[in-house]
């Protein structure tokens, strides 16, 4: 019986990436049948994402938060705004990222202006106009028994997921905007809802 597909390395990569490996050893080294020296071995290798999942490194991710907010607050300081452009909002964020088998939140800056949205770190990682914006909704998502908050903002050209701490408040502040903009909202209201139900 032939496999239905073969596994490449890559294949292998991704995998443990997204499931992790954990690896335990107890190792005794005798010499002439007298134990002399005992070493336990307890590892585990998977992707960030799936340690956090997981329960593992929370104080670690923690702690790596608030650099990366502290440092990007300070390299912040020259955002590019266009000609009458005043931000309404600014708030220390995640945009997920995926591309072939990697994937990954992008932290940055996330600024609402009068006329856009934007997630700035010393570079544009995600720009769009608050015009261009259809829909915004709440999603909870499940990953190992946790649950997570995150924002699908909806557009003309698809949709990008977004992580910040206060999620209500900031699709709250979109959505201001955009009615403020147009002078009636122009996005659905929708409630949070789980994806598996």
């Amino acid at each position: 019986m032939k496999p239905e597909r073969d596994n490449t390395l890559v294949d292998l990569l991704d995998r443990m990436l997204n499931k992790g490996i954990i690896l335990n050893a107890d190792v005794i080294i005798s010499v002439a049948g007298v134990p002399l020296i005992g070493i336990t071995l307890k590892a585990a290798l998977a992707s960030i994402e799936t340690m956090l999942d997981y329960g593992m490194m929370e104080a670690w991710d923690e702690s790596t938060r608030e650099w990366y907010k502290n440092d990007l607050a300070n390299r912040n300081g020259i955002i590019p705004l266009l000609e009458g452009e005043n931000i309404s909002l600014s708030m220390f964020g995640y945009l997920w990222n995926s591309h072939g088998i990697i994937h990954e939140w992008r932290p940055g800056t996330w600024h609402l202006t009068n006329k856009r949205l934007f997630l700035w770190r010393e570079e544009m990682l995600f720009e769009i106009a608050i015009d261009r914006i259809s829909d915004v909704k709440v999603m909870t998502e499940m990953h190992l028994n946790m649950e997570r908050n995150v924002l699908i903002l909806k557009h003309r050209d698809g949709a990008a997921r977004i992580y910040v701490s206060d999620i209500l408040g900031f699709k709250e502040a979109v959505e201001n905007v955009n009615e403020k903009n147009n002078g009636k909202t122009g996005m659905k209201e929708y409630a949070v809802v789980n994806p598996g139900s």
